[in-house]
């Protein structure tokens, strides 16, 4: 990600923690302790909205994202010699018709 497009720091610790499973009110007890000078409210807006947009992909750049991953996917598993699984994407490829 370039800078244009990544979140300022207090919002990307909001989006680990929330993946983390925190709720609300650590969320914001935590940006009071790491980030005193972020206003907690404009933090969790910002990440509210950003949740929203990644909430509404386009049709193509999701299906394209999926084919990167199983791609990724795919490749880590010859790497490692785990050809049963890398057969397992292809066949998953297949039923789902990316």
């Amino acid at each position: 990600m370039d800078e244009l497009t990544t979140p300022a720091p207090p919002a990307a610790a909001v989006l680990q923690w929330l993946i983390a499973g925190a709720n609300e009110q650590d969320i914001v007890e935590a940006l009071q302790t790491k980030y005193p000078d972020a206003d907690a409210g404009q933090v969790l807006q910002a990440v509210s909205n950003r949740l929203a947009d990644e909430g509404r992909p386009s049709t193509d750049s999701l299906r394209g994202w999926c084919l990167v991953c199983y791609r990724e996917l795919y490749r880590r598993m010859l790497e490692v010699g785990d050809f049963d699984g890398a057969r397992k994407v292809l066949k998953n490829i297949t039923e789902i018709g990316l």
